[in-house]
This record gives structure tokens, sequence and C-alpha cells, in this order.
């Protein structure tokens, strides 16, 4: 059987060392994740190397002498505790309950860590496989599930960091929140990534298998934690992430949802009055017989073509929504649609500020949880939404991978200004870039704000003005007819 070396680190971050016997690299994994353990790196053939308490290994000494065998009896001699010595431990008739492990060679360190359960017969183990990535149930297609919202998402990165901040292993938390949540997309996918994490997967290779849920971001960051050994306080800090970036965007939805229900009662209240109310007003303005104003005439026609024509009207309307929403899935169209949002008055400032603190809080992240600078610019840069601010950052990695730093290609950029560089150059300076990157994004979410507010609370007088503008327009052109009446009815 071959032998493999393991590195792990416990749920306190110590670094675990050892060898395992086992049929495949599947196999070492889901052992160690049954035992509370974060593998961190695993080979066949190396030699192990033992674990002193001053490595950081866990408690109850290093890994000492091996347990031959997990099949039948095993007797495991604790280490004394306060200098009085302890009788041998004998448990009869029990394993680790791994199946197709038996034969697996561990310390009497991870055996106490382990769950102990009663041997099954021969006939029961071969029943009852354990699950492998090929064996374990698909995704459901897109139609049939739902999509998990981002406060539900935010919701499980808190309890499962949680979870495993109190020691709980990682397959543990995982049934344990599978069992609980009443979501059931939600409570699908936990189940989906349990059998993964069982079957031998890392929890972010588990993760990926989601990206409609889990963003190459978040599983970039969960695969930092289970490296460092700190899965629980990234997951924290995911949930953090998740939370502020619903918060913005929630405050920008309620600055602008007045003004767009003022619009859509708006254009409702004009179709109506175009297709109902004009026609009949217009019937007693014909059985009068006279020459009607101009702007009368206007309204009068605009009235006849709503009401004759409206299907005409609602298909164009929609073939313009589905013509510009395909155009701007093209890479041109994106790209002129880009262009055009940040040389708006106003709007292109907000967007621009948008990009520059989705960036450096993104970038900060992942800095700070231990990504590589070229794994955290590309990751940066899917995350981005202008394809502008995104062939900023493909600059920063060309630059990068011949030598230069962050902030030096955005020195001649259009979009970041030149405070913000300066930040940036200052902190890879002081060796605090993520630091810095995240102040900055605090800043830039503020500014967003306050440009939300100060924008909204133009929107509302201007749709106002517009509103009074057509309402004085038809007022007017229905009165001048009757001002102008001739009561001799055109006799001489």
């Amino acid at each position: 059987m071959p032998k493999y070396s393991y590195k792990a680190r416990d749920t306190k971050g110590s670094l675990v060392e050892g060898t395992m016997d086992a049929d495949e690299k599947a196999h070492v994994t889901a052992r160690l994740q049954q035992m509370g353990y974060f593998p961190v790196a695993i080979r066949a053939g190396a030699a192990a190397k033992a674990v002193s308490p001053s490595a950081g290994g866990s408690s109850g000494g290093g890994l000492s002498k091996l347990i031959p065998k997990l099949g039948g009896a095993a007797t495991a001699t604790p280490k004394p505790t306060n200098g009085t010595p302890k009788a041998p431990v004998r448990s009869t008739r029990s394993q680790v309950n791994v199946p197709k492990m038996a034969g697996t060679r561990v310390s009497r360190t991870q055996v106490s860590k382990a769950a102990l359960k009663p041997a099954e017969a021969p006939a029961e183990k071969a029943k009852t496989p354990q699950p492998t990535p090929a064996s374990v149930k698909p995704a459901q297609p897109f139609l049939q599930r739902r999509a998990v919202k981002t406060a539900d998402l935010a919701s499980f990165n808190r309890q499962m960091a949680d979870l495993l901040g109190a020691g709980i292993p990682l397959v543990k938390a995982l049934m344990i929140l599978g069992k609980q949540t009443t979501i059931p997309a939600l409570k699908d996918i936990i189940n989906d990534i349990n059998s993964e994490v069982s079957g031998g997967e890392t929890f972010a290779d588990a993760l990926a298998k989601h990206p409609r849920e889990f963003s190459k971001l978040y599983v970039a960051m969960v695969r930092s934690g289970e490296a460092g050994g700190m899965l629980d306080e990234v997951l924290n800090r995911l949930a953090d992430f998740s939370e502020q970036e619903e918060q913005l965007k929630g405050r920008i939805k309620s600055a602008l949802a007045y003004p767009v229900v003022m619009i859509c009662a708006g254009s409702i209240a004009l179709f109506v009055i175009f297709s109902y109310v004009v026609p009949k007003i217009v019937g007693t303005f014909e059985e009068l017989n006279q020459t009607l104003p101009a702007i009368t005439q206007l309204l009068i026609d605009v009235s006849k073509f709503t009401q004759q024509y409206w299907y005409i009207v609602i298909g164009l309307a929609v073939a313009a929504v589905i013509a510009f929403v395909q155009g701007v899935r093209t890479p041109k169209g994106k790209m002129a649609w880009n262009t055009l949002q940040l040389r708006i008055p106003l709007l292109g400032d907000l967007i621009r500020k948008r990009e520059i603190a989705r960036f450096a809080r993104t970038l900060g992240s992942l800095l700070k949880n231990g990504v590589s600078i070229l794994s955290a610019l590309a990751i940066t840069r899917d995350v981005l939404e202008n394809e502008l601010v995104r062939m900023e950052v493909e600059k920063i990695q060309e630059e990068i991978t011949q030598g230069a730093g962050v902030a030096e290609p955005l020195r001649n950029s259009a979009i970041f200004p030149p405070v913000t560089v300066n930040m940036m150059s200052v902190g890879e300076e002081t060796g605090q870039l993520q630091t810095v990157l995240l102040r900055i994004s605090d800043s830039y979410e503020i500014e967003v704000e306050r440009k939300v507010r100060t924008m909204t609370s133009l929107i509302e007088p201007l749709i106002i003005c517009v509103m009074g503008v057509i309402v004085g327009f038809i007022v007017i052109a229905m009165l001048l007819p009757i001002f102008s009446l001739d009561p001799t009815g055109g006799a001489g």
C-alpha cells in the first residue's frame, strides 16, 4: 500500500505533519478532514517529520508511535498529565470510521481527535462505500434551482466561521448547517459541498463547482484560508465583504426607488390620458367644425396614433430594449456603452468612483488573505464591470510581470486620480498595500453614497418639472380651442 506524507493545520492554525498508508490521495484527504485538520500538502513516498510542541503541534505531544492496525484492537497509552501516570486505554473492536482505509497508520495524537465507532462487518462496509467525486450528485440545472441571496450566503459564512472556530471539523460543520438550513436551494448546495469534501476534495475545490453562488474571489480567499489554517477568520471576512457590498447596493436602490416610481407612474398616466381622456374631448371639438390651434391639433394626432397603434408603440419600446441589451453584450457594444457612461455628467463620476471602490476592496481583501498579487489582480479584473477600468487593471498585470509595482502603471491613468495612485505607492513602499487599499475603498464608498444622494435630490425636482411641462402642454392644448370659440358657429 502506498505511503503518503502530509502537512495539515488544525483549527488553531498549528502545523501538523505525518505519514499515512492509503490506497490513494483522496483517502488521506478524507481521513485528515474527519480528524478536524485542513490539508495543506500531500505527497506520495516522502518521509514524515515529527512535530514537536515548539513547532506548533497539537496538544498532547507531537507525532510519536504509529498504530499499525485500526481494524482490530488498538491500545494507546496517553502521555502522563500532572505527573500522574494513567492506565492504558484499550478500545475493543473499534476503528476510525473511514471506509476502505483499514491498515492506515496514524499517530496517537490523531487518534485522540478521531471519532471512534464500533467496527462493522466486512459485508456492511462493501454496501456503504465512501463517497467519491465521481459518485457525487451533480449540480442542478440553472432553471431547476433558484439563486441564493447574498444575505443567505453571508449568514452561511458566519455560521461556518463560528462552528470551525469552536473546533468542529469541516465535514461535521457542513452536516450541521445542511440539516438546520431551511432554504431549499442553499440546503442542496451545502449537501453537495459536504459530499465533495467527504470524498476527498478540498473545501475551496468543492465551492468552485458552484460558480453561481461562490465567485472566483470567494474561492480564492477560502483556498488561502485553508492553506494558512485560518479558514474561520477568512469566512468572517467574506461575510463582512458581502454584507458591505449588499448594504451599498441597498442604499443606491433605496435612493433611486422614488425617481423610478415617479417615472413609471407618470408614463402610465400619460398613456391613459392620450388613449382614453383626450379622444373624448376631441369629439367635442370636431362637432364644433372650427379650425383648431396647431398645438391642439398636434395633441389630437398624438392621441389618435397612440389609440390606434398602441401595439406598435409598445413593440418598438420592447424592441429597443432588446436591441440595447444584445448590443451591450458584444465586446464593441459594451466598450462603447462603458465609455459613454463615464462621459455622462454626474453619472460618469459616480460610476468611476464605484469601480475604484470595488477594485480597492477586492484587491485589498485578497492580498490580506495571502493571495499572490497576479492571481489577486486577475480575480479583481473579473469582478469589475466597466471595460475601461478592466483595461487599466490589465496594464498593472503586464507591468508587474516586468518588475513594476501596482501604483506605477496607474500614474498616467485617466480613471484613477493622482491621490489614489500616490496612496497606493506609499502603501507599497511601507509594505501596507492591502491596508491602504481597504482605506481607499472605505473612502470611495462613502463618496459614492454621497453622490447618489446628491443625484437623487436633483433627479426628483427634474422629474417633477418634466411632468409639469407635459401636463401643462395638455391643459393648454385643451383650453385654447375653448377660448377661441366663435359664438356664431362661423355664420356671417
